[in-house]
């Protein structure tokens, strides 16, 4: 089960910068700029229920899985969150460091 939530934290440390500038955009009403689709009102109830997702699927493994790998050593725990630091920051410099431009232009950058 360990190495399943290891997994699962690696894919969401790749993912979390991409989905947290996300719900930031719907919580602060950025996203109507962008996407006229959806009125401010409505974009603050999806970032509420994209932030309560996130938690479930992101937040609450990473806490079980920095538990299970603390009962093994406080060295692991180091190296885990180092890794999980270290996959978020890849993931920014694949975006340029700037996540808000690289979602609201067309095709990227």
């Amino acid at each position: 089960m360990t190495y399943f939530l290891g997994a699962w934290c690696v894919v969401s440390c790749y993912i979390s910068p991409v989905w947290l500038t996300m719900i930031y955009l719907y919580l602060s009403g950025v996203i109507y700029q962008y996407d006229f689709s959806i009125d401010e009102g409505t974009a603050g109830f999806i970032g509420i229920f994209l932030l309560v997702l996130w938690a479930v699927l992101a937040l609450v493994p990473a806490v079980v899985f920095l538990k299970s790998v603390y009962l093994t050593g406080r060295k692991q725990v180091w190296m885990a969150l180092g890794l999980g630091a270290l996959i978020v920051c890849v993931r920014l410099a694949m975006c340029h460091w700037d996540m808000i431009a690289f979602l609201t232009t067309p095709g990227g950058y």
